[in-house]
């Protein structure tokens, strides 16, 4: 009955460093019965090896390989459709599930609204020497409109709530299908799914850590935030989405203020991690990147961004090495 009901979707490439791991963390599940679709992105590293010898051991894997590299959300994508279980748990091969990751995301399953689309849950995060950063409470389920759940990701941040990105999102096949999955066109392609998705339904958010976000040097966010990609494919998104649904989502004037500058609150923070991770060079090089009409506004969220990094930092960066805490 579960593995009808929810299954695990696994897109990797050249994932051999971490991939055993997760893939321990996901078949050592309290809810075993699920199936694992593993997306193998053409990868020439020892991934094929680790898949079929998981796959031999355990037939809840089931690995489908691409003939050639493509594009990693069209790879996520493609994960996602390898099964036909009513919703999906996306995952990570660089990330951990905690034991009883899948047992709560049925339970809050049974318990949501029919308008219900997307869960996410709440992560903490794996340093590269090994410490794990203190677990955030579990408050319980909180289930939120669509328009809510937005107004608290994109400009009601004061009251945000865990909102997904891949390895912390449980989503319905029929709705993320009616949305057409993953844009190709942006590296935050989740962010934005997910966004577009809850203009046509609701949200829920399980505050429990049921997921360990690993942190290094070759995560795709930190190779965005550094190249600028974040900010800009933000500046592309922003005015697109409050085109297609402000009027919708009753977006105010306020809101749509602090929705403008979202794009030069994402260029503060790639300079302020840099400044943060003593990185003063490159901070530096990254300031003519961005465009001068930003640069008024820039200029004071750089010092707002690392107050806030080094106080949300403050607990960890006395067990991680700063460059751990700031890699790439």
């Amino acid at each position: 009955m579960s593995a009808n009901l929810l299954s695990v979707a696994l897109p990797v490439r050249n994932g051999a460093n971490y991939l055993a791991e997760a893939l321990d963390s996901i078949l050592t599940q309290s809810m075993r019965d699920f199936i694992l679709h593993v997306s193998d992105n053409a990868s020439d590293d020892d991934t094929p090896r680790i898949l079929a010898d998981y796959a031999s051991r355990d037939s809840r894997v089931q690995v489908s390989r691409t003939d050639q590299p493509i594009p990693q959300p069209a790879n996520v994508n493609r994960a996602v459709r390898l099964g036909n279980s009513k919703w999906v748990k996306l995952f990570c091969h660089d990330d951990l599930m905690q034991p009883d990751c899948l047992a709560r995301i049925v339970e809050t399953i049974g318990q949501v609204s029919e308008r219900t689309a997307l869960i996410g849950n709440d992560e903490q995060h794996l340093f590269g020497n090994g410490y794990r950063s203190p677990a955030p409470e579990d408050r319980g389920p909180l289930e939120l409109t669509g328009r809510d759940a937005i107004a608290r990701k994109l400009w009601d941040v004061k009251r945000a709530v865990p909102f997904p990105a891949v390895t912390t999102a449980t989503v319905r096949r029929d709705a993320f299908e009616a949305v057409g999955g993953f844009d190709l066109d942006y590296v935050h392609f989740d962010t934005f799914c997910w966004l577009e998705l809850l203009t046509r339904y609701d949200y829920a958010a399980i505050t429990a850590p049921l997921t360990v976000n690993r942190i290094h040097g070759s995560q795709v966010a930190v190779h965005a935030r550094a190249s600028l990609r974040e900010f800009n494919d933000w500046r592309r998104f922003v005015p697109k989405f409050v085109d297609r649904h402000g009027d919708q989502l009753d977006i105010d004037r306020k809101a749509r203020l602090r929705l403008k500058l979202i794009p030069a609150a994402l260029a503060a923070r790639a300079v302020a991690s840099d400044i943060c991770a003593g990185r003063f060079t490159r901070a530096i090089q990254i300031v003519p990147r961005i465009p001068v009409h930003y640069w008024p506004l820039v200029a004071p969220l750089v010092v707002r961004a690392i107050r806030f990094e080094r106080r949300r930092l403050a607990t960890v960066a006395l067990h991680v090495p700063r460059e751990m805490l700031y890699p790439g």
